[in-house]
This record gives C-alpha cells, structure tokens and sequence, in this order.
C-alpha cells in the first residue's frame, strides 16, 4: 500500500539523502518516512566537514588541479528535472570539453566506496544536465591529517550506480516500509541506534 503520509518531497529528494540511504537505508526510513531528526549537526566529523567545505567555497576560489585549465565554480545548487532530485556541487571546474569535480572529504579512508561513487555519480548528472557537458572524472581531495589526491573515473557504470540507489531510496519512501539493514561496526555511532533494531539489540550505549 502506498505510504500517503510520507515526510519528505520524493519530487525535491537530495543527493545527501540517497548517500545516506546507500551508508544505511534505515536512514531513509527513520527519517524520510517516519520524520525523526538525526541531529548531525551535533555530530564532531559532520561540523568539522561542513567548516571545510566552508573554507574553500570562500577562500580557494583559484584552486584547479595542476595541468588544468578552466573556469572555477563554486557552490551550485542544481535539480534535475528528468530524475527529480537536487544537489549542492561544492566545487568543479568548466573546461572547453567537460566539466571536472572535486570533492573534499574530512576524513583518513581513502577508499572511494558505495557513498562516495553515489555522490560523484549524481552530482554528475546534475551537473550535465544543467550546463550541458559530459562529467568523466573527479579529483577527490582528503585532508583530516594532511592531504592526499585521489583521481576517479565517472563512466556509465558510476552513474547507473547512483540512478539505481536514487530509485532505491525513493521506494523505500513511497512505501513506507522498513527496509532490511544488518548490524556492522557503523551501528555504534549511529544516531538512530536506540531505536533501531538492529542497533538497539547489539549495542548497549
């Protein structure tokens, strides 16, 4: 039976959204069916993102990557219309033939998993959608304890990928069901693991 009480705009879904349904896809059900706050603000790894984020929307607005030359954007709020959903590019540079990513992340694991090809495989497509130039590659820049480089392919596959975790989240939102998930060690800091099942039974915090 369809959900008609749903607490979130499917037409309006956001890129961080689908990431966090691709870390866990209760994070779709607690908070996009039944409503419940995570309150990442809180959360020491969310704040420290954001202020670097932040940081180079405002003072590293020259940055391109060496031997790359193009027009730097900054901060692009894009919604596409052919797959209805929205998304913030932070940065990536125009070029004659393409347009480029770059991704900071605030973090040691450089290891470019399920939500990290989500996320370059969305902003992707908004962004060919939107200036009408193809997306092959990211630069992926990781800088919790100095700085390391990371150059990824987005091809066809990347962004099927991403497609398919969109259309996954979005029915779990229109039906309101609770979707499977299984406990692994991302259940300890979970912000839902008191109400969670999964995280509420194998946790004792």
């Amino acid at each position: 039976m369809k959900n008609t009480q749903r607490f979130y705009d499917i037409e309006m879904l956001n890129v961080t959204t689908v990431i966090e349904h691709v870390f866990c896809p209760k994070f779709t059900y607690y908070g996009c069916v039944l409503g419940l706050n995570q309150y990442e603000e809180k959360r020491g790894t969310v704040i420290a993102g954001r202020k670097l984020h932040s940081k180079h929307e405002k003072s590293n607005l020259s940055y391109l990557p060496k031997n790359i030359i193009g027009r730097k954007l900054v901060a692009l709020l894009l919604y596409s219309k052919k797959y209805l959903f929205v998304g913030k590019v932070d940065e990536a540079i125009e070029t004659n033939d393409e347009i480029i990513l770059i991704e900071r992340k605030y973090s040691n694991n450089h290891i470019i998993g399920g939500t990290m090809k989500t996320q370059l495989g969305l902003l992707s497509i908004l962004l060919e959608e939107n200036l009408d130039k193809p997306v092959n590659k990211a630069f992926v820049i990781f800088s919790k304890e100095g700085r390391y480089i990371v150059e990824f392919q987005i091809d066809s596959k990347i962004k099927k990928f991403a497609l398919d975790m969109l259309h996954d989240t979005k029915n779990v939102i229109v039906n309101g069901i609770s979707p499977y998930a299984k406990f692994d060690n991302r259940c300890l800091n979970c912000c839902y693991r008191k109400i969670c099942p999964m995280g509420s039974l194998n946790t004792t915090r």
